[in-house]
């Protein structure tokens, strides 16, 4: 008996030195990439933040430029919370998120039950749709810029010539920052009151392009989990093709959603390359102020605090995401 709890106390040690062992093995693996997270993401994220509570400018002493901080509180979220463009920037950024998110969902959800079907050449069609993401973000703004150019030269303008839809001599400018239903008495109020313009809805075209691929197999990646057994009873007892997508695939489909929603809000609500790229300034989002406080004003202490107000939006809207797919599921 001895004996044999001896045996087994050394089969012990010597698993648990195993273990050690492979703790350490796994973590000398991790090192260099904790070590390039921490330089690369964690300490510019505290610099940020210790910048937002700072009024930081560029000053230059001696020819030789440096950056002066003065601390000064809450004070940058405070300017920025009582200022009235602060507020337009965020209900620009909130219309553009808003429609591009619908367009999105609706049509991702839409193409991936067809390509979720069996067809010739399924496999050639999920192929090259994919292709329209792996666009580099400039090459696919430059592109929609050559589509949307207000001349004739332009690729929309000159197809709408040649349908005959405009004159040979007419061209339409698709950016151009006018106000829609600005003739409509209440509409037209509240989406200039939104910032919703001609171009910033010709600018979620060319956003969505890119994008919906993305949207569209991630949501196929879900629709194949979905057991098919689920739809044959429910044909058998005669539901027809919107109840089944109503009561079974929206609902096995509703996690694949929340992550999609989170990830397209985040990106959404600080979109800046395509803005800027094709109208600069004229559309403010929140990035775009960000930019112009930090880089163009030279104000780095409230150029991060907009940045650090745009991450409290974000989480503040993915907590009711989360908060309300738990109360449906309750």
């Amino acid at each position: 008996m001895p004996e044999s709890l001896g045996r087994h106390g050394k089969a012990k040690s010597l698993q648990n030195r195993r273990r050690w062992s492979e703790r350490r093995f796994a973590l000398a693996l991790m090192t260099p990439a904790l070590i390039v997270t921490l330089f690369v993401v964690f300490v510019p994220l505290f610099y940020a933040l210790y910048l937002s509570f700072h009024k930081a400018e560029i000053v230059v002493v001696g020819g030789r430029g440096g950056l002066l901080a003065q601390f000064v509180g809450f004070k940058n979220y405070l300017y920025f919370l009582k200022d009235s463009r602060f507020w337009y920037s965020v209900r620009v950024t909130s219309y553009f998120t808003v429609v591009s998110l619908l367009i999105e969902m609706v049509a991702g959800v839409g193409v991936a039950l067809v390509l979720n079907q069996e067809f010739f050449g399924r496999g050639i069609v999920r192929t090259v749709f994919i292709l329209p993401w792996a666009v580099p973000t400039v090459v696919n703004a430059r592109m929609w810029g050559l589509i949307f150019e207000p001349h004739a030269y332009g690729a929309l303008n000159g197809l709408l010539q040649a349908l005959h839809i405009l004159g040979p001599t007419e061209t339409i400018n698709f950016l151009a920052p006018i106000p829609i239903f600005r003739n409509v008495p209440l509409v037209g109020k509240v989406t200039s009151w939104l910032g919703a313009t001609q171009g910033i809805n010709w600018l979620i075209v060319g956003d969505t392009w890119k994008v919906l691929p993305v949207v569209a197999l991630l949501t196929l990646a879900g629709l194949q989990t979905i057991p098919r057994e689920l739809y044959e009873a429910a044909e058998v007892d005669g539901a027809n093709a919107w109840q089944r997508f109503w009561l079974i695939t929206l609902p096995r489909l509703r996690p694949v959603l929340v992550v999609i929603l989170v990830y397209r809000t985040m990106e959404l609500f600080r979109v800046f390359d395509i803005i800027y790229i094709l109208m600069a300034y004229t559309i403010p989002v929140l990035a775009i102020e960000t930019f112009r406080q930090a880089f163009v004003y030279g104000l780095f202490g409230k150029g991060a605090a907009i940045a650090f107000l745009i991450g409290m939006f974000i989480l503040l809207i993915a907590f009711i995401y989360i908060r309300a797919i738990y109360v449906e599921e309750e």
